[in-house]
């Protein structure tokens, strides 16, 4: 069955953006890019994707569109304590700030508890193929509609001459968009907001800020790289561009992470629902109970400022053939006041997952405590960028670690990142580094804790 179609006895569903309307019928009528019987990822992430992929998830467009009024996130979090102010006025880092010197020897302890020949090293940046997931079984890289996947290519010549001396070289770049929120990545505070302030309450006019440049550069300025166009292969000089003039991930780049680190493996913990390879079912929301449920089924002991990576199998899903994947139904953390009180109370500065979103894309909350629910669309990310100031570290590959955890049961350990400088951007790749203590070290005998 087709990732972006999905049948009933007679209903085919269909989407579209802005650009169109939605419809629910037995064909197909509008003019995206797709035909009547099958709808393609270029269709989808062309003009009928986004859309579309929420309604993958149960819901429609209008009630995402009534998801995001700012009346709703103001009445879920507005009497919430914030930490805009506590590192300063001007801070642009948020939580970052509480991981020092104590935090790193923190996780140093964890990493060497085992001694010198205990240590294993587990690097959580999932490899990117180039692959588009065009259907529900296919592999290939996970990415939030309309983002696609990044492609690069030989820019040298087939067998090039030698140069003096005989050497030879072979060189390469990206030949198609390279989002930096496509891969394994870390959102910058300014990433996301509601109502009219980001992070430490600047202004949300900060994440538009214009740079104009001397030089022109070639390059796309469409929305994504599988846009349906009458000029596909020509390139536009790009001068000026938009980005954060606060806020940005440059602030992470420059001062990376280092701190003690623990993993929830929810997928294991609550075998229950979890599928025999310890994934989370599709649309499988995370309770702040499942998490502490988690972490006293491992014997996990979860301390002040610690960083928190949770495990679902989502990712695992997008390289097996044989596991099915929606990208806005995965399985996430979801809101409740029990969970941010917890994260703020303990001052959790950073939480990676191994899913898009960290938290489930489209949650029901009863925001006003009337017992009705609404519809919101990533409300953690309001939350945690920017209330709390807490980073957040999407598509992690934690297959390996999860198993290894699992087989000793040691679930703290080391953890250090540290994104791409990119001035002004609101997010970029990430290759996280775990440094674990293990049971048994590289010599095969049974370590104790030193």
């Amino acid at each position: 069955m087709d990732l972006y179609e999905r049948r009933g006895p007679q209903v085919l569903f269909h989407g579209h953006t802005t650009r169109g309307r939605f419809i629910m019928t037995d064909g197909h009528d509008h003019d995206c890019g797709c035909d009547d019987e099958t709808l393609t990822r270029r269709a989808f992430a062309g003009g009928c994707g986004a859309t579309l992929a929420f309604a993958l998830a149960g819901t429609t467009p209008e009630a995402v569109a009534g998801a995001n009024a700012d009346t709703n996130m103001e009445e879920l979090l507005g009497d919430k304590p914030t930490d805009w102010d506590r590192f300063g006025k001007d801070d642009e880092l948020g939580r970052l700030n509480l991981l020092g010197s104590e935090e790193a020897f923190a996780g140093m302890r964890a990493a060497t508890r085992s001694g010198a020949k205990g240590i294993q090293r587990f690097s959580l940046q999932l490899s990117q193929t180039g692959e588009v997931i065009e259907s529900t079984t296919d592999t290939g890289d996970p990415a939030f509609p309309p983002r696609t996947p990044a492609r690069r290519d030989n820019t040298t010549p087939v067998e090039p001459d030698s140069l003096a001396g005989g050497m030879k070289f072979v060189d390469d770049k990206f030949a198609a968009d390279a989002f930096l929120q496509g891969t394994t990545h870390v959102d910058a505070l300014g990433h996301a907001w509601y109502g009219e302030r980001i992070y430490n309450g600047f202004s949300a006019r900060t994440t538009e800020a214009v740079k104009e440049f001397d030089t022109g550069l070639l390059g796309t300025q469409d929305d994504d790289a599988l846009q349906e166009t009458d000029n596909d292969d020509e390139l536009e000089p790009v001068e000026t561009t938009r980005g954060l003039s606060k806020a940005g991930i440059g602030n992470v780049g420059d001062s990376g992470v280092a701190g003690r680190a623990v993993l929830l493996d929810v997928g294991r913990a609550l075998d229950s629902v979890s599928d025999d390879e310890g994934r989370l079912p599709l649309g499988y929301g995370i309770t702040y109970e499942d998490l502490m449920e988690t972490a006293d089924a491992q014997g996990t002991q979860i301390r002040d400022r610690d960083i928190l990576l949770v495990r679902t199998g989502a990712v695992e899903r997008t390289r097996d053939p044989d596991a099915e994947w929606k990208p806005l139904d995965e399985p996430g953390i979801v809101y409740s006041d029990d969970l941010y009180e917890f994260v703020y109370e303990r001052d959790i500065p950073y939480i990676g997952a191994d899913n898009l979103a960290v938290e489930k894309v489209v949650q029901q909350i009863d925001a006003t405590g009337d017992g009705d629910s609404e519809t919101f669309i990533i409300p953690l990310h309001g939350a945690f960028l920017r209330d709390m100031g807490v980073q957040l570290n999407e598509i992690l590959d934690l297959r390996e670690l999860s198993a290894a955890c699992a087989e000793d049961g040691i679930y703290e350990f080391l953890f250090t990142a540290a994104p791409l400088n990119i001035e002004r951007a609101t997010g970029s790749p990430v290759n996280p580094l775990v440094l674990k203590a293990t049971r048994k070290g590289d010599d095969g005998e049974e370590r104790g804790e030193d």
